[in-house]
């Protein structure tokens, strides 16, 4: 495996069949609230995603959700299941992904794979953006009020620039796992993305996939947006002017 995007695909492709396997039969625990929580799936599901990335790339970092980490000039940032909440819950939306990047913060690769709806997102600098094998292209209106936007509402208490943009967004998703929310914008189906104070597992693999889908992918203060450039600078107009 001489390419990051073929690595990117090995990663995502170790964690999905474990997903599957152990959906609905998991013990809940939980981190910092009630509906902050994390299964063994999500712990087996990253400890095989790391054991292919200890093996195909032993040089480069890792970061990842449940607690791997490993220096190196490169890292790959692994969700190994993002979304868990709706995986605990029954709702059919939630992925395993992952994403690399330079030493110099470039986004190199990434993949992020539904596997109950078998499709798999990824992308590679300069190269593109698939599902599939079929090439992504983002869509949607330029402007806020006509556009679709997923957003994440914190449970402590929102900064004073969310209520100003659900104001000013036509309507609001917040359907619970980032990385499959941007392969929906990359893909068309959601216009855009914000969230205040990502967290790079969130962020990073859905941000190269949007934008090697012709969107942009920006940061703005402690804000994360992507979608079509003209949509991605309104939201940011409106969040962090």
């Amino acid at each position: 495996m001489t390419r990051d995007l073929d690595v990117a695909v090995a990663v995502v492709r170790a964690a999905g069949p474990i997903l599957l396997a152990k959906h609905g039969r998991v013990t809940v625990d939980f981190k910092s609230a009630p509906t902050d929580v994390v299964t063994e799936a999500d712990r087996e599901a990253e400890a095989a995603s790391v054991a292919v990335l200890r093996e195909l790339r032993p040089d480069d970092g890792i970061l990842g959700e449940e607690g791997t980490s490993v220096d190196g000039d490169r890292q790959w940032t692994v969700d190994a299941l993002d979304g868990t909440l709706n995986y605990t819950l029954g709702i059919p939306f939630w992925c395993t992904a992952v994403s690399l990047t330079g030493a110099d913060g470039e986004r190199l690769a990434s993949a992020i794979l539904d596997p109950a709806r078998d499709e798999l997102f990824c992308a590679a600098r300069g190269e593109g953006a698939w599902c599939n094998g079929e090439p992504l292209r983002v869509a949607g209106p330029d402007a806020l009020n006509e556009a679709v936007l997923s957003t994440y509402v914190h449970p402590e208490p929102p900064p004073p620039e969310m209520a100003k943009l659900l104001d000013a967004t036509g309507t609001v998703r917040a359907l619970g796992s980032g990385s499959l929310e941007l392969s929906w914008v990359a893909a068309g189906r959601l216009h855009a993305w914000g969230q205040y104070d990502a967290l790079p597992w969130d962020w990073r693999p859905g941000a190269l996939l949007v934008a090697e889908a012709g969107g942009a992918s920006i940061e703005r203060g402690r804000w994360s947006i992507a979608a079509r450039p003209a949509l991605a600078s309104a939201i940011a107009d409106v969040v962090a002017p």
